[in-house]
């Protein structure tokens, strides 16, 4: 089964768009928020953190429920929530965890609508 709703679909390929950026090219955010590059152990939490996006994506794909799109938003607001918090305490990592909290912020309000949208389309 695919995402039948326009929202889930769009939050989808949003979203693994950004996955498969962070994988492919997990320097790009220390060069374009840092103006310098990341370091390998950036790189690798880019990396991790461009998996999980692909694997969110294929569960809200595969199974468009709204309790499966409200756990991923409740992801994506944690998610939010932790570069928060690191920018506050970092100032070095402050351009690039606001910029992340940002994106999870979106991510987890589209979640948070498809999640809606999908229970009108009788989704359980």
């Amino acid at each position: 089964m695919s995402a039948t709703m326009p929202g889930a679909r769009a939050m989808n390929r949003t979203r693994a768009g950004l996955g498969a950026a962070h994988l492919a090219f997990p320097g790009l955010g220390g060069r374009l928020l840092l103006g310098g590059p990341f370091g390998d152990s950036a790189r690798t939490v880019v990396r991790v953190l461009g998996a999980r996006q692909i694997a969110q994506t294929a569960a809200s794909w595969v199974r468009p429920t709204p309790a499966v799109l409200r756990l991923g938003a409740e992801v994506d607001a944690l998610h939010c929530a932790s570069m928060l918090v690191l920018a506050i305490l970092s100032r070095r990592w402050r351009r690039p965890a606001l910029a992340s909290a940002a994106i999870a912020g979106m991510l987890a309000r589209a979640g948070l609508a498809a999640a809606h949208d999908a229970a009108g389309f009788g989704g359980t």
